[in-house]
């Protein structure tokens, strides 16, 4: 099945999520665990802070990467999308549980673990960066292509692994949104892995330049967690799709 893998890609981020929640609450009432999700919190940052520098160094064409970024954070900010998805998980959230503030939350805002009660966790938050940890980077892309080609999913496989601790960490930090980033998950990889055969040609010949894109995204996103920045990183996700165009353009020249 080319959607199997995916299918339990998506399922780590749902278990992970829902571990990490309940278990944050026992952490909350024990003192010896209390600190906890706060030093898990910062190990997870200063791996993906990591990632993304390590992701950055695999592109071929700079030009396309600054470009992209310009261009896409450009896009994004116009259309508001890190207002768009801050509301949209607000929206889920006031659906599926009881808040206990009204006014909106924004996921680039430095948040620490060691706040206590239910008010500090966000569901925007959680939702917003698990969802950027989650479907950037080149093991989504490649492992998903593999899958649906047929030609393996040890990647997506490992990816799963990978996911189940990051939402762990998200959700015992941030809150239960983090359970909601298995649908992009879903949907993203999904497609990518049923298109491969169409798709194949043109996201390997960008491939690199997508990562790169996508790991200096997840690197801004791993400050905002140290609370080092707070940069609005959703409105630079619209750059992650731009090296499919200017990759085969700048190979005329």
């Amino acid at each position: 099945m080319i959607l199997h893998s995916t299918v339990i890609n998506a399922l780590t981020i749902v278990v992970g999520s829902l571990a990490g929640f309940f278990l944050s609450k026992l952490f909350d009432k024990s003192r010896r665990f209390k600190k906890l999700p706060d030093a898990l919190m910062k190990a997870i940052s200063l791996c993906v802070i990591f990632i993304g520098i390590k992701g950055a160094f695999v592109s071929e064409n700079f030009i396309i990467v600054l470009i992209s970024l310009v261009v896409g954070t450009t896009v994004g900010t116009l259309i508001k999308l890190n207002t768009l998805l801050t509301k949209f998980g607000d929206f889920v959230e006031r659906k599926l549980v009881k808040k206990k503030k009204a006014e909106p939350t924004d996921p680039n805002e430095p948040v620490t673990a060691s706040r206590e009660g239910e008010e500090q966790k966000s569901f925007s938050k959680a939702f917003v960066a698990t969802t950027l940890t989650c479907c950037v980077g080149a093991m989504a892309i490649t492992g998903s292509l593999n899958a649906g080609m047929g030609i393996e999913h040890d990647t997506l496989y490992t990816k799963s692994l990978l996911d189940l601790i990051t939402a762990f960490v998200y959700s015992s930090a941030f809150g239960i949104g983090s359970v909601l980033a298995a649908v992009p998950v879903l949907l993203y990889q999904g497609i990518i892995a049923l298109g491969a055969g169409a798709l194949a040609p043109v996201l390997e010949a960008s491939v690199n330049e997508i990562s790169a894109v996508g790991s200096i995204i997840v690197l801004g996103l791993g400050l905002n967690m140290l609370g080092a920045t707070k940069i609005k990183v959703a409105n630079m996700l619209p750059a992650v799709f731009l090296p499919i165009i200017l990759c085969p353009l700048f190979n005329l020249f």
